[in-house]
Parts: C-alpha cells; sequence; structure tokens
C-alpha cells in the first residue's frame, strides 16, 4: 500500500512540475521577436497634435508695392488671416527677416499691412531656412526674388533639413495687385518700376513658402483654401515624399494572385505596413500580385506613369536590427496598369526562396516603385508664372511673373527625387524561414 503511494506521489509531482518545463521547448521563440520597424518606411504622424507654427515675414523694399492697391487686396489681409488660421492649428509667432530674423511681440505683425514697414535691403531666405526649427511648421512670406547662388544655398538647406528627414516643402502662390519699386533684378541688379493697376492678368505673385511635416504642410494648406475668399489666382504645390495621400502597401491592396506563398500570422510586427507571409516550398518559384488605385496626391507634382522603376531591397533581422542580406537572391519585379480596372496598377513579384531569403532568420523583402529621374512633372503653372533673367537682361521685364521661378521649382523637384526618394508603392513582406 505504502510502495504504491509512493509511486502515486512520483506521478503527480511529475504532472506538475516536469509538463511546463518539456511542453515550453516546444515554444517557437520567434513569434514573440520584436521585429523592428523599417528606416526607409514614411515616417508616421500624428494628426490632432498641437503644432508650433513661425511665420517670417520678408520686410525688404520690393515688397511695399503689395500693400498700395486696396482693391483685391489679399496680402494686406494676411497678417489677420494667418494669425487665425495659426491660433486655430497651435501657437504661432511672427518675425520679420531681410538680412537678420527679428521676432515681433504681440499684434506687431500686423504692421506688415502697411507700406511704410518694409525697410530691409537684402533677403537672406538662407538664414530663415538655418534657423528654422524642424519640429515647427515655417511659413516665409516672400516674392521668391532669388539669385542662384543665394538659392543653392536654400536648396542644400531643404535638401539637409526637410527632405532628408522625411519632410515637406509647399508653395502657396497668391496673384495681388501691386504698385510700386523691384529692386535687384536679374544679373545686373536692375531697378523697376511696377503698377499692375486693377487689372488681374497684371496682379504680381507673392508666395507662401511652407516647411515641415507633411501632415500639417497639407492640414495649413487646406485650411487656407477654407478661408481664402478673393477672386485672385491662387497655385499650390507640395513637394513631398508622399505620390498619393496614402501611399500604396500590403495593407490596401488587393491581392490578385499568389503562387508558392500565403499569409502568415505568427510574429508580432511593429505596424500594418509590414505582412507576414509564409512559403510551401523555398526550391520552387513564389509569386505574389497586388493591385492598387493611383489617385495623385492633393496639389503634388504630375507623375509620368510610364517612367517608373522598381527598388528591391532583402534585409535578415540580426542583434534586433535589419541588415542587408548577404543572399544574391533573384527577384523580380513587374509594374504595369490592371486593364480591367481604370487608373489600376498591378505589382508582381517573384522570387526562389533558398537563393534569396537567408535560413532559419526573419527575412523582409522590400519593394518601392520610384519615379525616375524625369519622372515628376511640374504643373502648368509654374511656366506661366516663370521669366527668365534672360528677358530681364534685355530689359523685357514682366512685374506679373517671377525671375528664375522655374529654376526654383525644378531645384525642389530634384532634390525631393534624390534626397527623400519618393515611392508610389511601399510592399513589405516578412518571411521567416525554418
Amino acid at each position: 500500500m505504502v510502495k504504491n503511494m509512493k509511486k502515486v506521489i512520483l506521478y503527480l509531482f511529475c504532472c506538475i512540475f516536469l509538463t511546463p518545463i518539456f511542453s515550453g521547448c516546444a515554444v517557437d521563440e520567434t513569434s514573440s521577436t520584436e521585429i523592428p520597424s523599417i528606416v526607409f518606411a514614411p515616417s508616421e504622424q500624428g494628426e490632432n497634435k498641437t503644432t508650433d507654427i513661425d511665420v517670417y515675414w520678408d520686410a525688404t523694399y520690393s515688397m511695399k508695392g503689395y500693400t498700395t492697391i486696396a482693391q483685391d487686396n489679399a496680402y494686406r489681409a494676411l497678417p489677420d488671416d494667418l494669425d487665425d488660421i495659426g491660433s486655430s492649428m497651435g501657437n504661432i509667432k511672427f518675425y520679420g527677416f531681410g538680412k537678420d530674423i527679428k521676432p515681433l511681440e504681440g499684434r506687431e505683425h500686423r504692421k506688415f499691412a502697411d507700406g511704410a514697414s518694409y525697410d530691409e535691403t537684402i533677403t537672406a531666405i538662407y538664414n530663415v531656412v538655418e534657423n528654422a526649427d524642424t519640429n515647427h511648421l515655417s511659413i516665409i512670406i516672400t516674392d521668391l526674388f532669388e539669385s542662384d547662388s543665394d538659392w543653392s544655398n536654400v536648396t542644400k538647406q531643404l535638401k539637409e533639413k526637410y527632405f532628408s528627414q522625411h519632410l515637406s516643402v509647399a508653395i502657396i502662390g497668391v496673384k495681388n495687385p501691386f504698385k510700386g519699386e523691384i529692386f535687384d533684378v536679374g544679373l545686373n541688379a536692375a531697378k523697376f518700376d511696377y503698377d499692375s493697376g486693377n487689372d488681374p492678368s497684371k496682379y504680381r505673385p507673392f508666395y507662401m513658402f511652407i516647411l515641415g511635416q507633411d501632415s500639417e504642410v497639407k492640414k495649413f494648406i487646406q485650411l487656407w483654401k477654407n478661408r481664402y475668399a478673393k477672386t485672385n489666382e491662387v497655385q499650390y504645390l507640395v513637394f513631398s515624399e508622399n505620390l498619393m495621400d496614402k501611399a500604396a502597401d500590403l495593407s490596401n491592396m488587393e491581392i490578385k494572385d499568389s503562387n508558392n506563398i500565403f499569409s502568415d500570422e505568427q510574429l508580432s510586427l511593429p505596424n500594418q505596413t509590414l505582412k507576414e507571409y509564409d512559403i510551401d516550398s523555398l526550391d520552387e518559384n513564389s509569386s505574389l500580385t497586388a493591385s492598387f488605385n493611383y489617385s495623385p496626391a492633393t496639389d503634388g507634382c504630375n507623375l509620368d506613369m510610364n517612367k517608373l522603376n522598381p527598388d528591391i531591397k532583402v534585409w535578415v533581422l540580426k542583434d534586433g536590427q535589419w541588415q542587408e542580406s548577404e543572399q544574391s537572391g533573384d527577384i523580380k519585379c513587374i509594374f504595369k496598369p490592371d486593364e480591367s480596372q481604370q487608373d489600376n496598377y498591378l505589382v508582381s513579384v517573384n522570387f526562389t526562396g533558398e537563393k534569396t531569403l537567408t535560413p532559419n532568420s526573419i527575412n523582409l523583402i522590400h519593394i518601392a516603385i520610384r519615379p525616375e529621374d524625369t519622372g515628376l512633372i511640374l504643373p502648368d503653372w509654374i511656366r506661366a508664372w516663370n521669366m527668365d533673367s534672360s528677358a530681364v537682361n534685355m530689359g523685357q521685364f514682366d512685374g506679373s511673373k517671377t525671375v528664375n521661378f522655374l529654376h526654383i521649382a525644378e531645384s525642389l523637384k530634384d532634390s525631393v527625387l534624390s534626397t527623400a526618394q519618393p515611392s508610389l508603392v511601399n510592399m513589405n513582406l516578412v518571411i521567416q524561414t525554418k
């Protein structure tokens, strides 16, 4: 009896204490592996946070003429308009600038509706961009009269401070009555008198140059559109890494076809732009085809759909970080129109697991569809508002246009392409091999 009781006790001991140990050995530890985000994914931005806004006002003599004619004058209402919009978004501060930047207190910014406040001789936009806080939304009010050398310095700053950090740059152009002098025009720094009168076709443009997070830049533009009630011509252009208001990824694309690959949910992924898949056989070809609807980003550059190329990266998770894979890979990607649905496009991915994926690892295949160097197209209004410096040198000045405006816009387009590398599609396939 005692002997049998000992056997029962020993059996219970094994069940209670040893079973969890051995059963724990069967748990797949990679299922709880922390998967980091990816450095080449667009930054995610909150929509409801309070925004700090800094408005920098060009106080040079050439801006005075915007204040002189009352009819259709959007410029004279600008101090109050910006104050109201900025206050609705968060905290707003105003600065005046010429060569130096000067903070304005209280309602002091309203003086810019009065021509007597314009007494600066140098427009140093470079200093403004250099001192701008990238955590704030910065708005520069100016006529964008910059020499090529000055603008080259501005472009360099924008590439380093904004485009390389997933931030955006936008231009709002407003045609406004103008009567006054315009200084430092062209290579010879000529001075011209210009009077648009009340003829809208002769109105002279001023610009709001907007720098900051893409969501905040676009929110400001929408609030401006909602508020602006005058009939003056207004144009918008946003330079951003986002070619659609929401980039196509595997969370919003429709899977059309797949072979030797299927959706899996074993890993804990940091965001919905990464999707986990598994493969039936590593030595056979795997393929995945997904479709998306192309809807151009609001106020962005036009996109030449025939000048898009795939950018493919294969990464492997090592020591908690994504590192470039040593596998040579045989991935092929095809991008083409979806003939079954207007404005839809197909992205097809083909690869062999054993040639592309690192064994016994968590792999990431990243496919971006990016425009070529000539894949972004500026809207027609940029050329319509542009005046070549050669025309100025021949004395053919047209005050309704901006000298070298096309060069300014093209430099911004080239900068966002080379630095931010905007993408139309971001497909991220996470595959765990065993």
